[in-house]
């Protein structure tokens, strides 16, 4: 059973479900004449689009219904007319009725599988003990830069409402994570590496690789990105403080 079909009561043009925005994370697809807020206008698909989905590419279509939302998967490269044997959501709760008639209702979004998104992070000062001197913390700050992209798009999913999904609030929401992880690795490198406070900025590596691991964990589970990588171009300790004069003296 064929859902869409050129030749059948289509009537005007059909829309060409495609991305060709060049640098995004999650886009959402709108049908040609249309604009985000127009209610369920802008959500109808017309019967014979066809859609195309490049390679690097997954387009997820999200269907609301009274028990709960459905979605359909594409991955690319992909590049056809809709039809059930590619769409066993659509399939089953479209029926023969439809078929050349109404549009379809669903939202539409295509999710980058190739993207890696770079955001710089600066974690203000905060302070530091020396394993030796307890009493004297020593305002320090951290510098760098994350990257992460997408690779489970299911997972993703599962974890984000991409409903109104704003890249900007994603990417704050990343970079407060970030602070804390950073922060907190910062804070227990003398400890760890065994060395006074003032030598941090020679383990810059060590803390660099620390901090990989870690948020690489924590943002998967969380976040549902993958950590491409981490680079903490400085951490900078205020050597004009009273906590730094008896840990940098008694070195």
């Amino acid at each position: 059973m064929v859902l869409f079909d050129r030749n059948k009561r289509t009537g005007g043009f059909m829309d060409e479900i495609r991305c060709d925005e060049p640098s995004y994370l999650i886009w959402k697809w709108h049908p040609a004449g249309k604009q985000l807020g127009t209610g369920n206008r802008e959500n109808a698909v017309r019967w014979g689009s066809s859609l195309r989905v490049k390679e690097g590419e997954v387009a997820v279509f999200v269907y609301k219904q009274k028990n709960g939302t459905m979605q359909d998967f594409i991955v690319g490269p992909f590049d056809q007319t809709i039809n059930t044997a590619n769409f066993p959501v659509l399939a089953s709760i479209v029926g023969l009725a439809y078929e050349g008639g109404t549009p379809f209702q669903a939202e539409i979004y295509f999710i980058n599988l190739a993207q890696i998104i770079q955001v710089k992070f600066a974690v203000p000062f905060f302070d530091v003990y020396d394993p030796r001197f307890d009493d004297f913390g020593v305002p320090v700050a951290v510098r760098g830069t994350i990257g992460f992209k997408i690779s489970d798009y299911r997972q993703f999913i599962k974890l984000h409402r991409l409903v109104s999904f704003d890249l900007e609030d994603f990417q704050r929401q990343i970079r407060d994570a970030v602070t804390k992880y950073v922060k907190n690795v910062v804070a227990n490198a003398p400890v760890a590496n065994n060395i006074p406070l003032i030598q941090i900025e020679t383990k810059i590596t060590q803390i660099n690789n620390a901090v990989e691991f870690d948020i690489g964990n924590r943002l998967r589970e969380n976040f549902g990105v993958d950590v491409s990588g981490v680079d903490i171009a400085a951490i900078e300790v205020d050597k004009s403080s009273d906590g730094y004069k008896p840990v940098s003296y008694t070195h």
